[in-house]
Order: structure tokens, then C-alpha cells, then sequence
């Protein structure tokens, strides 16, 4: 199975790296005001975003699976309007020496297979895309 793996360092402590996918003050610097965040930040708690887009109202959930802050977060992710399937989240956050971050991403499930194995050699994936406009957001916000 095809994983979506992203490596990337930020000028931001682990725990900000961390704090910027679980606490919704962080996740709007990569997000939008108007987004709303459901977060049960614990093993089993579920966590749903809701964001509008024009008419269209857009909605990710999924259950967390691991928190081990600052270093380590597992959790499932799934947009019920484009697919039923679940797929898996991991992301690693090690200090890179400087005062920044190194972290670690990967997606993987039968969507981000599906995904990956339809590309053109040397293509990038639309989820891949996303993810990293996301990541250049935060680095943005934390490069002022």
C-alpha cells in the first residue's frame, strides 16, 4: 500500500508544531476564522472541522489513536462526502537543534493508496498539494 509521506522543518517548537494540529487558536493559522473545530484531544476522542466554501460546506472527522505531545500524534481521518473509508494519520515532531522543528507526516489508508497509484510518474497528488499549502501557511505564520 502507497503511503503519503512529507517531511518539513519549522521555525517553531515542537510544541507549536504540535498545538497547530490539535487546539483550534493554533489550527487557524492554517485554516480560515469562519472554521469550526469539534476537539476531544484525548486516545479514543474524536475530533470533526467544518469548513464553508462558497455553498458548499466541507466537513473532515476521524478519531485520535495516539498523543504523545509534543512529540507524536496518530489519528484517522475520513471526509464522509467524498468516501466512507478512513484513512491514518502520523505525525512525528523532533527538535531540530535551533530552536525549529523537524516533522514527519505520513497519510496512509485505502484512499491515499487509491490516490497515489492513479498519478502519473513524478506527479503530485492533490492531497499532497493540500498538506503542504496547509504546512506553508503555518510556516508563514510562524516566519513574521
Amino acid at each position: 500500500m502507497l503511503q503519503l509521506k512529507i517531511e518539513r522543518q519549522f521555525n517553531a517548537v515542537p510544541e507549536k508544531v504540535f498545538d497547530a494540529f490539535t487546539h483550534p487558536d493554533e489550527m487557524r493559522v492554517w485554516w480560515t476564522d469562519e472554521t469550526k473545530f469539534n476537539i476531544d484531544l484525548r486516545k479514543g476522542g474524536r475530533w470533526t472541522i467544518t469548513r464553508k466554501e462558497g455553498n458548499t460546506t466541507y466537513v473532515m472527522t476521524g478519531k485520535y489513536l495516539e498523543i504523545l505531545k509534543p512529540f507524536r500524534l496518530k489519528y484517522t481521518i475520513a471526509m464522509p462526502h467524498f468516501s466512507p473509508n478512513y484513512d491514518t494519520i502520523s505525525i512525528e515532531i523532533k527538535p531540530d537543534g535551533r530552536n525549529g522543528s523537524i516533522m514527519k507526516f505520513v497519510q496512509e489508508g485505502k484512499d491515499i493508496d487509491s490516490e497515489l497509484k492513479e498519478l502519473p510518474k513524478g506527479a503530485i497528488s492533490e492531497s499532497e498539494k493540500g498538506w503542504q499549502q496547509g504546512f506553508d501557511l503555518m510556516e508563514k505564520a510562524w516566519n513574521k
